[in-house]
């Protein structure tokens, strides 16, 4: 099986430019309770900060009109808890070797860019 180039042009030029609908709050659509806890996570996560428990967190939602049980909750939060924090651990990495660099073009000391431990000898 194959395509041809004028194909992958059309999909160049037309992909980019898509919007994945369950991705926004605009609009109403149905959601899964992993979308909605994910829109939800930054303020569900203040709320645990300020005391709450999951099963409190579940039952305001269950109010809300999302009748999500405390284990699946727990399990979402954790998940998306775990994402943030891989998250930051890739952007301090990245931001580390940034300055590792920057620090050795100072000095003019070369850097192996695969290698995150890059110290400056010159010092």
């Amino acid at each position: 099986m194959s395509t041809n180039t004028e194909t992958v042009r059309k999909i160049l030029a037309e992909f980019p430019n898509l919007q994945n609908e369950k991705k926004t709050l605009e609009g109403n659509h149905e959601m899964t309770f992993r979308e909605a806890i994910r829109s939800l996570y930054p303020t569900l996560r203040d709320m645990k900060k300020r005391g709450f428990t999951t099963r409190e967190l579940a039952e305001k939602l269950k109010e809300s009109g999302v009748a999500i049980k405390t284990t699946i909750l727990f399990k979402y939060l954790n998940e998306m808890e775990t994402e943030q924090i891989i998250k930051s651990a890739s952007a301090k990495r990245r931001n580390g070797i940034r300055q590792s660099k920057e620090a050795a073009l100072r000095h003019d000391i070369p850097v192996n860019t695969n290698d995150t431990t890059t110290t400056n000898e010159a010092e």
